[in-house]
């Protein structure tokens, strides 16, 4: 597909979004002041990536979820689910590029800031699983519940959960890593629900859409 087309996909979203298209963008700029504050205030090198991991990837998966609610507004699905069938890859592929290239700039934000005494191999590889995780989580659960409101709130309130209780609250999955991996366990199981959950995830968004 070329760049005239993709470019006219991205300017019908902000048209039907509307100023909900840039909100993610505000809260990756505010994330950028959060992580400059955390490091001013304290001398622990994964505070500021935190951030990244509890506010942003979360938000980076929010587009489709605005997107493709319409699909379930009242009589909508009937009328519409072919033509989402027949976008949802490439919908999911761009935005995968647009959001995956912020990330990757708050992560430099956070080594310039910081430096790289967090980034590690495995913390990149957590980083990727997590990312592709809240991309296809928010679909996945609008399908289940066929509600904005719901979806987001799961989403919405697990992820605050854990962020603000560092993963201490409740003796479910635990996705986030609060501190560097102090050996292959505390490493290898948020990976493990991880892969467990984008898999789980793709399976339902197939199950809707095919």
């Amino acid at each position: 597909m070329d760049k005239k087309t993709i470019a006219h996909h991205f300017s019908f979203d902000r048209r039907l979004l509307g100023r909900l298209y840039w909100f993610p963008f505000l809260v990756y700029g505010l994330c950028v002041g959060l992580m400059a504050v955390l490091s001013a205030r304290s001398d622990e090198p994964f505070l500021p990536y935190t951030v990244i991991q509890g506010i942003a990837v979360p938000i980076a998966g929010w587009h489709l979820v605005f997107l493709y609610r319409h699909l379930y507004d009242e009589g909508a699905k009937d009328a519409l689910v072919w033509h989402y069938r027949k976008a949802v890859v490439f919908d999911l592929v761009r935005y995968a590029v647009l959001h995956g290239g912020c990330i990757v700039l708050l992560v430099g934000a956070v080594i310039g800031i910081q430096g790289t005494m967090f980034l590690t191999a495995p913390v990149l590889g957590h980083l990727f699983l997590l990312f592709w995780f809240y991309q296809l989580i928010g679909l996945a659960l609008l399908g289940v519940f066929g509600s904005l409101d719901v979806a987001l709130s799961v989403i919405a309130v697990y992820t605050f959960m854990e962020v603000a209780t560092q993963g201490t609250f409740m003796p479910w999955p635990h996705l986030f890593l609060f501190q560097a991996p102090a050996d292959s366990l505390s490493l290898l199981l948020p990976m493990m629900w991880l892969g467990a959950g984008i898999v789980i995830a793709a399976i339902l968004i197939g199950r809707e859409f095919w």
